[in-house]
């Protein structure tokens, strides 16, 4: 994995944006990189031939570099759109009983306080290592995304899976531990994967 620090793009601390863990048994770490000006374009035709030949279906750069490095490394990670975050603050967290979760997938879920969530102002945007939320979808027009990297507790994921009847690729990984150093590489890798072939302005 080449690093990070040989790409030509700027780096700095990003002060008005907060991650906090509100439960760290089913998070024990949580990493998120603001990645901004990412310049839209199409994945390149060798990312689309390997994601067909896992039996997915490419999307754009931003969303399916995830999914390529999530085979490449075995690390789950998730774009949120940032435009499409409520306030200037995520907290990984138990949903609220009655919570209702709207997936990419285009269905609403009912939660209750034994589901971990990620969540900003206005409710939960994604299912802890299960799957992301559609009104923080990225589109081929984001430019701006959270990426988000972390370990969450197998038996965790595993039991809001079963509950809910909803699986993903994701899911699958963290039911069964992930590597927590593969943590940050994993990020690291993506961005020097996107580096390699769009354009951005800055990574916090």
């Amino acid at each position: 994995i080449r690093e990070v620090t040989d790409q030509s793009f700027k780096a700095y601390h990003e002060k008005e944006f907060a991650i906090r863990i509100e439960d760290k048994e089913r998070c024990p770490f949580y990493a998120g990189v603001i990645i901004r000006g990412i310049k839209p374009v199409q994945s390149p035709q060798e990312i689309r031939e390997v994601l067909l030949a896992i039996g997915l279906r490419p999307v754009n750069l931003i969303v399916d570099l995830t999914n390529f490095v999530m085979y490449e490394l075995g690390q789950p990670m998730h774009a949120f759109d940032l435009k499409n975050i409520n306030g200037r603050e995520i907290c990984v967290r138990c949903a609220q009983a009655g919570d209702v979760f709207q997936a990419i997938n285009h269905e609403s879920y009912v939660l209750n306080k034994t589901d971990l969530v990620i969540a900003d102002k206005a409710g939960p945007i994604a299912l802890a290592g299960i799957m992301g939320g559609k009104l923080s979808e990225v589109s081929n027009s984001t430019g701006d995304i959270l990426l988000e990297s972390a370990f969450f507790a197998p038996a965790h994921i595993r039991r809001t899976s079963r509950r809910l009847n909803l699986s993903s690729d994701s899911s699958y990984r963290f039911e069964r531990r992930v590597d927590l150093g593969m943590v940050r590489r994993a990020q690291q890798r993506y961005i020097t994967l996107l580096s390699q072939y769009t354009s951005f302005d800055s990574v916090s």
